[in-house]
């Protein structure tokens, strides 16, 4: 890989703005970067070029006779379930995902969407907007729960699991984690600097899948956060939901087929849970006839907990560092493990 003074041409789908576009060009004089606009698969089908090496977007080529030089996808989601179904690493190819980038936004949404709950800021919203005040605001439903003292069980712990786990922690809530692999506490990938729990001490347990339903009957709180592969479709399913208390909440930042929607519905109109936090969905977008958009007891956002223009800048360190590491032949940040499918 390090071919001193050979020109390594680069395609750059990620909507950087002009300023990191030029950061990119000067890791190296040996890059050689073409900025393209986002594009969808037909477009990315369309590219002929005997000359790119690396692509930093979301898709990959499906014939990649097209592009024979082509050895790595540093891929702009943290996702690779779109890429399974012809993946690109049994094709030859490196690929490196985002996990870690979109880390803080979903901590903070996860958080969020808790403190909306346990302050009742719903209801405080349609006092507010009646014109109301209540006539005992010291006794009414108006008030506030504590977070802290709660139990918040996350289902995967990678680079967003952790970040939750560290901000929940900060909060004062007790964390247990479920991971594939349970005795490999740390983690390697992608983070800021004074984010997650790269060395996994925050959990008071880690725990394996199989444990999934013994931990959730203690959750106030579930968090879903792993990547959806072959292993994790349907994994939150009736059995979790039976387990649940009746005063537990979902909250899925994840992929929507992780969780069995079905199941969920019941759970939720039989009131066997809480409520629900939604921001993926086993269809998207949500379909109009789907009875979760009028439950009072589910928030719905529309698969934005990541995003935002802060999301950008923090993918542009990560494209930054592994570009500077892949002109050194050094080893790449966040290198997709195909047998793990994440």
């Amino acid at each position: 890989m390090d071919r001193v003074g050979d020109a390594i041409r680069v395609m750059n789908m990620a909507p950087f703005n002009g300023a990191t576009r030029v950061r990119l060009e000067s890791v190296s004089s040996r890059l050689q970067i073409e900025h393209r606009e986002p594009a969808d698969q037909a477009s990315i089908d369309a590219i002929i070029d005997p000359a790119v090496e690396v692509i930093i977007g979301y898709r990959v080529p499906t014939d990649l006779t097209r592009t024979p030089s082509l050895r790595w996808i540093e891929l702009v989601s943290a996702g690779v379930d779109h890429l399974l179904k012809n993946p690109p690493w049994a094709r030859g190819l490196i690929v490196t995902n985002a996990r870690g980038v979109f880390a803080v936004q979903m901590a903070e949404y996860v958080m969020s969407g808790l403190l909306q709950v346990y302050q009742n800021v719903g209801l405080r919203r349609q006092y507010q907007a009646a014109r109301c005040w209540p006539s005992n605001a010291a006794t009414s439903p108006l008030m506030g729960r504590l977070l802290r003292g709660r139990t918040m069980v996350i289902v995967g712990y990678g680079g967003v699991g952790r970040e939750v786990a560290r901000v929940a922690n900060a909060m004062g809530m007790r964390v247990i984690a479920v991971k594939r692999r349970p005795h490999v506490r740390f983690e390697d990938g992608f983070r800021l600097p004074g984010t997650g729990d790269p060395e996994g001490l925050i959990p008071e347990q880690i725990l394996g899948p199989k444990d999934l339903s013994v931990v959730a009957a203690l959750a106030d709180a579930l968090v879903v956060t792993m990547p959806l592969t072959s292993q994790t479709v349907g994994l939150i399913d009736a059995s979790v939901f039976a387990a649940l208390p009746p005063h537990a909440w979902l909250i899925n930042v994840a992929r929507g087929k992780i969780v069995d929607e079905d199941a969920l519905v019941a759970a939720l109109r039989e009131q066997r849970l809480a409520g629900a936090i939604l921001d993926v969905f086993r269809e998207q977008p949500l379909p109009q006839a789907s009875p979760l958009w009028d439950m009072p007891n589910v928030i719905i956002a529309p698969h934005i907990s990541g995003g935002g223009h802060d999301g950008w800048t923090i993918l542009a360190e990560l494209a930054i560092e592994n570009l500077r590491r892949y002109v050194a032949g050094a080893t790449l940040l966040n290198r997709v493990d195909g047998g793990q499918e994440y």
